[in-house]
Order: structure tokens, then C-alpha cells, then sequence
């Protein structure tokens, strides 16, 4: 079982999704948990989101812009924008995104 980091909610395969929203201390314990266990893979694409959850758990996050790959029984943290931006590249903030957690089969 791997635990997917994602900077959106998106369904990156076929399959059933059960997401809910946490709290954002939540989230980084889990990517904690998850970077302990070694099972921590990033999907992340932005610098800014990495530097935020390194931020906010200590945790080195990778850039990735590999195909997201899952399997039954994997976990998704994800992290969203609360909105859309009006431009590409603005800074965001922890404050700027919701959190959620989702599992995948």
C-alpha cells in the first residue's frame, strides 16, 4: 500500500474513491506517518505547494510530474485551493488550501 501526495483532487485511474475533508494538522500527521513508514509517494507538480507541506511537516517533498499510478487500497492525501487563482505562479499560503484524505480501490 502506498500513501499518493496530490496537490488537487483528481481521479487519476478508474476505479471507487471515498475522500474526506481533515484538518490540517491531520494532514501533516499523516504525511508524517506515511513518510515513516516509507510508503510516502509525491504526485506534487508546484514548488510553492512542496515548500508548504515541508513546512508544515517536516517532511522533504519531492516535484513530480510522473503519472500518478494506484492500486487497491492506497491512500490519497491531498491538498486544494479553496479557490482558483487569476494567475499561475501566485504565492499561496497553508491558509490558501483545504485538505483531504481519500482511500482508492
Amino acid at each position: 500500500m502506498k500513501t499518493h501526495l496530490l496537490n488537487s483532487a483528481m481521479m487519476p485511474a478508474e476505479g471507487r474513491y471515498r475522500m474526506r475533508k481533515i484538518y490540517p494538522d491531520e494532514f501533516a500527521d499523516l504525511v508524517r506517518i506515511a513518510h515513516r513508514a516509507g510508503r510516502l509517494m509525491s504526485s506534487v507538480g508546484y514548488f510553492q505547494n512542496a515548500q508548504i507541506i515541508a513546512q508544515m511537516t517536516g517532511v522533504p517533498v519531492p516535484i513530480s510530474r510522473e503519472v500518478t499510478r494506484l492500486a487497491s487500497g492506497d491512500e490519497l492525501l491531498i491538498m486544494k485551493l479553496k479557490y482558483r487563482p487569476d494567475q499561475k505562479g501566485k504565492d499561496v499560503q497553508e491558509s490558501d488550501f483545504e485538505y483531504y484524505h481519500a482511500t482508492y480501490e
